[in-house]
This record gives C-alpha cells, sequence and structure tokens, in this order.
C-alpha cells in the first residue's frame, strides 16, 4: 500500500510541475489534470522503465476534452535518474478512414 501511496505523491509532484511550466491549473470540479487555454492535460508519471498507454486512457481523456469543447493533451513524465525527467507532451488526435 505504501508504494501505491508513493506513486500518487510522485505523480501529483509531476502534476505540479507541469502546472507551474503552463501557469495555470485545474479546479477540483475539472475532468483532467489541468485546464489549460483551448486544452485539458492529464498528467501521468512513472519511475519506472516506461509506462503503457492503454486505449481506455486515451478514450476517457477525449471524451473528457470534447465534453469541455477543447483540445486533449497527454503529458507523461518518466524518471531517468535522480536528476533527469523525460517529458513527453503528446496532442490527442482522432483520424478517421
Amino acid at each position: 500500500m505504501k508504494s501505491k501511496l508513493n506513486s500518487k505523491k510522485k505523480g501529483m509532484r509531476f502534476e505540479d510541475q507541469v502546472r507551474k511550466t503552463i501557469n495555470s491549473g485545474a479546479t477540483w470540479a475539472s475532468p483532467g489534470d489541468l485546464d489549460y487555454g483551448k486544452f485539458v492535460i492529464e498528467a501521468k508519471y512513472t519511475d519506472k522503465k516506461g509506462f503503457r498507454i492503454p486505449l481506455t486512457m486515451i478514450d476517457k481523456i477525449w471524451n473528457q476534452a470534447l465534453d469541455m469543447g477543447k483540445e486533449p493533451l497527454l503529458s507523461i513524465g518518466i524518471k531517468r535518474n535522480d536528476n533527469e525527467v523525460f517529458v513527453l507532451d503528446c496532442q490527442i488526435r482522432l483520424q478517421r478512414k
């Protein structure tokens, strides 16, 4: 249980870094982690070797953004070492055939 709490705390710290980077923050009632201008940003963080992005996560982010009339973004932080974190900012688009 302690590991899960630690992961949540690290994720919240990363979310705060993203918020400071874009100079904004969401209210508790807002879907997504951050509401910034024309975007809804979902922030995820891991100190493991990788991060899996399931379709259910993408669908959730996509639908929340559409409901708010905004564009969805996914910001992922992956810890490289004690001093470095790779940050991937991914814009989500849906292409139809």
